[in-house]
């Protein structure tokens, strides 16, 4: 994961950023919130996407509409990031879907090799779950975002999170257990 600002996310200079625009000109201060916010954020889009193919896209785009968005209180950016990959992703799907229906537009999609490794096999059962249930999970136990947070990034309330959670473990559980993955202890 590089750690440097790659040259398309790089500030406006003063003068070209519109008077509305965020306030991280300061290239140091915008190399620090993508530090602490980058890595993190790929991996969730890798996870949400089900594909690493597209992250780096997307991670770079999200990036990039942050910087052009309107004033974002600095607490609030980290949601604004999350929101927008969600956005993208969704975004990417509903053209992949729109590919699939029309064969001759669509690129042949490759199978996947099978592969023993069980992190790959619990990666596959994870991409079976929607894109809104993989980022509820990964959102809530991954990242650890509360409900409120996780509610901002999804557009959904925070009493709606808890219950579209317990769909989203519930629709995880029975996809594992009908693979062979039991839990010897139940709560």
């Amino acid at each position: 994961m590089p750690t440097s600002v790659p040259p398309a996310l790089e500030p406006m200079a003063a003068e070209e950023a519109d008077a509305d625009s965020m306030e991280l000109t300061d290239q140091g201060e915008f190399e620090a919130f993508y530090r602490q916010t980058a890595r993190a954020l790929r991996s969730y889009i890798c996870r949400v996407a089900s594909s690493a193919d597209i992250a780096d896209d997307i991670l770079q785009e999200s990036y990039i509409r942050l910087l052009g968005h309107p004033r974002i209180e600095p607490g609030g950016r980290k949601s604004y990031l999350y929101r927008t990959a969600t956005n993208l992703i969704a975004d990417y799907w509903r053209e992949q879907s729109r590919q699939r229906r029309w064969p001759r537009a669509a690129q042949p999609l490759e199978a996947a090799p099978p592969n023993p490794d069980l992190r790959r096999d619990l990666g596959r059962l994870f991409a079976r779950l929607g894109v809104r249930e993989r980022a509820l999970l990964w959102l809530a136990y991954v990242e650890g975002a509360d409900h409120a947070e996780i509610g901002g990034i999804l557009h959904v309330g925070e009493k709606s999170v808890r219950v579209l959670l317990f769909r989203a473990r519930r629709k995880m559980e029975g996809i594992l257990r009908k693979h062979g993955f039991h839990s010897e202890a139940r709560p």
